[in-house]
């Protein structure tokens, strides 16, 4: 082999390695959203503003959603969801974490997105349960964008929050809510 190749092979493999095994944090850019749907009709977009973690060099993803920073658009509404919904004061956060192996974490360093389905345990409401993530991870520079493909689709009585939807359903008066919700994930990291 010749030796600019030898030498180019080793660079690269180091770069790589620095960057697979680099710690990610998340940016303020990064956004938690999700649909609501009443009286079988009304579609309406919610989102989290509070949204921290990160990717670290052992390739494990951490998401802390802070359940208090929920916006719907609505003021009355943001309040039953912090109080009645997510009862915020007894469970303040969600925590959504995946594990990615050396192999993603080289193909994603590489500069070449990584599409991927992905098994992610999700914690709320005192209740941990997995869902499937089809998601795209790109890397550029020292930026990493992680983002769902498709929504990743959260039943409330798989956290026990059947009577929530009950109760948030007769206090707006309605016909109907939604029991799932399909949730979109815009991920934004940067090198520490």
């Amino acid at each position: 082999m010749r030796p600019f190749l030898k030498v180019l092979i080793l660079v690269s493999t180091l770069v790589l390695a620095h960057i697979a095994h680099a710690d990610w944090q998340l940016t303020q850019d990064s956004s938690v959203s999700y649909v609501s749907i009443k009286n079988n009709a009304i579609a309406e977009h919610n989102a989290f503003s509070g949204v921290t973690g990160g990717l670290a060099d052992n390739g494990m993803l951490t998401v802390s959603i802070d359940l208090a920073s929920v916006e719907t658009g609505v003021d009355i509404r943001n309040t039953r969801m912090r109080e009645v919904f997510f009862e915020v004061i007894d469970y303040p956060e969600a925590v959504v974490t995946a594990q990615l192996d050396d192999q993603e974490l080289a193909h994603v360093a590489s500069g070449t997105p990584l599409i991927t389905i992905k098994t992610v345990s999700v914690s709320l409401h005192g209740i941990t349960a997995q869902a499937e993530a089809h998601v795209r991870a790109v890397s550029v520079g020292d930026r990493v964008w992680v983002s769902t493909l498709q929504p990743i689709l959260i039943s409330a009585s798989d956290f026990g929050l059947a009577e929530g939807v009950s109760a948030l359903q007769a206090l707006a008066g309605l016909n109907a809510i939604a029991g799932v919700v399909p949730v979109s994930v815009d991920l934004r990291l940067q090198r520490r």
